[in-house]
């Protein structure tokens, strides 16, 4: 899972946050030592692994989170606005790492948003309105195009005919 606001632990440096997870299942130091070397260097945050999470940026918390999300190696993430708190570039850095590990990974990516720039980078949206689904859109061409399309969706959608 990733979450909106990281989850990091303020007491653990980088490396023991994502070192955690593999930890818990108890996997060997050799294989923690594989796994964290190969995801850290996916998600472009090797550098960053000794510092604390107090030192780091938002977007490299969450390439952190990410890191650790996939460290035992799941078949399916699933992020809760996993751009929400961050800056425009953070924002788009983070699509990309997803959309890396995604291809890369092979894992999926369930992915809660409701920004239309973060669900361009998807293959897929289904867009839900009080807990039903509206309707669902897939990416046929560039990721623009999808962007329009999804825009396009969502202006037809509107509020409700007597909301003003």
């Amino acid at each position: 899972m990733v979450f909106q606001d990281f989850n990091l632990i303020d007491s653990l440096s980088v490396k023991e946050n994502i070192m955690l997870p593999m930890i818990l299942e108890k996997k060997e130091p050799a294989v923690i030592e594989s796994q964290l070397q190969k995801l850290s260097e996916l998600l472009g945050i090797s550098d960053i692994l000794g510092k604390n999470t107090y030192e780091i940026s938002g977007g490299q918390k969450q390439r952190a989170a990410i890191c650790r999300a996939l460290v035992n190696e799941p078949a399916v993430i699933l992020a809760d606005e996993p751009t929400g708190n961050l800056d425009s570039k953070s924002s788009k850095d983070v699509m990309q790492y997803l959309n890396k590990v995604n291809q890369e990974c092979r894992t999926s990516v369930l992915m809660v948003t409701h920004d239309s720039v973060a669900a361009s980078y998807c293959n897929r949206v289904v867009l839900l309105r009080d807990g039903r689904i509206i309707t669902e859109i897939c990416k046929k061409e560039s990721r623009k195009q999808f962007f329009k399309e999804i825009l396009d969706v969502l202006s037809l959608i509107g509020g409700d005919t007597d909301e003003f």
